[in-house]
């Protein structure tokens, strides 16, 4: 089947990998246009782009998806799918080029966590289970007809980071085993979504980050999980910025909210209704570290995080 990939981040590498390295044909990949990044704000590549030009594949940056010259060129490529993974909102004149219309993968059980990050809103709600959804694309933002939808359980170990590279890697197993179906002519009747049911992931907003340690031990235990490895969620100590990675929940309530307890191995602090242990931290201008690492280091430990 002939494909046009579009995507941009790490999370959408793997799918063009699986679709290169299938029966399928990438006619091209689209991707946003590269961006000042870094100190020197040298202008970068997005992961899908490095990609693309490591196998050889034609790559376009259309600043505006609704361009006559790039609807021009889509349609020249006589593409029968669209496969979108980790993009940006398609208008109608776009994702309705192909045969098959634009497919698009989403690491949620929709209609449960529609938005830009279902990922992390799953984690935060400490939900139990979650999923993967190959949908069409529709003009309702992540409404679309449900092609194939797989369920995996959320443990509580796992963090963003965990969750984004497995439904990263099987995200793109499902969307070229939908890309077979459809080439060897099978029916894949979609399923519409059950309004009833849905949940927002929306964007998140930089306060989303910020512990607020008068919450209950499972709110902040969620909160560190859904931003960790990156960018943690954040607090202050001593007034510069702190970031704790993982935390364990424990069945002790002897500190205030915000107030620390340190040993030489062991890091708590209190919260809203229980004390939490920090495992992992990131100091500012420091390297992640464990707390006893983090310990060893530290010349006096303050009696409380900042305000």
């Amino acid at each position: 089947m002939r494909v046009v990939f579009m995507g941009n981040p790490d999370f959408s590498v793997p799918a063009l990998q699986a679709i290169q390295e299938s029966t399928h044909e990438i006619a091209g990949v689209v991707c946003s246009p590269d961006k000042p990044r870094g100190r020197g704000r040298k202008l970068a590549s997005l992961p899908v782009k490095a990609t693309a030009q490591e196998f050889g594949l034609r790559v376009f940056q259309p600043r505006s998806l609704k361009d006559a010259e790039f609807l021009k060129e889509m349609r020249s490529l006589q593409p029968e799918a669209f496969v979108v993974v980790a993009f940006r909102i398609l208008p109608r004149e776009l994702f309705s080029i192909p045969r098959f219309g634009s497919l698009n993968i989403h690491p949620s059980l929709l209609p449960r966590g529609r938005g830009p990050a279902p990922i992390q809103w799953t984690l935060l709600r400490g939900e139990t289970e979650t999923g993967i959804t190959i949908i069409q694309l529709t003009e309702q933002i992540d409404g679309g007809g449900i092609l194939m939808q797989e369920r995996a359980a959320v443990n509580d170990e796992d963090c963003f980071g965990d969750l984004h590279d497995r439904f990263a890697k099987r995200g793109a197993e499902l969307i070229v085993d939908v890309l077979d179906k459809l080439e060897r002519g099978e029916v894949i009747r979609p399923i519409e979504q059950d309004e009833s049911l849905a949940t927002s992931a929306r964007k998140l907003e930089p306060n989303d980050y910020l512990i607020d340690w008068s919450k209950s031990a499972e709110e902040i235990h969620h909160q560190i999980r859904a931003f960790s490895p990156t960018p943690g969620a954040a607090t202050r100590l001593s007034g510069v910025a702190f970031k704790i990675l993982k935390s364990l929940i424990i069945d002790t309530k002897t500190l205030k909210p915000r107030q620390l307890n340190g040993s030489k191995e062991t890091l708590s602090v209190g919260t809203g209704n229980g004390d939490l242990r920090l495992i992992r931290v990131k100091p500012a201008g420091k390297k992640e570290m464990d707390a006893a690492a983090f310990l060893r280091g530290a010349r006096d430990l303050p009696e409380f995080f900042d305000l």
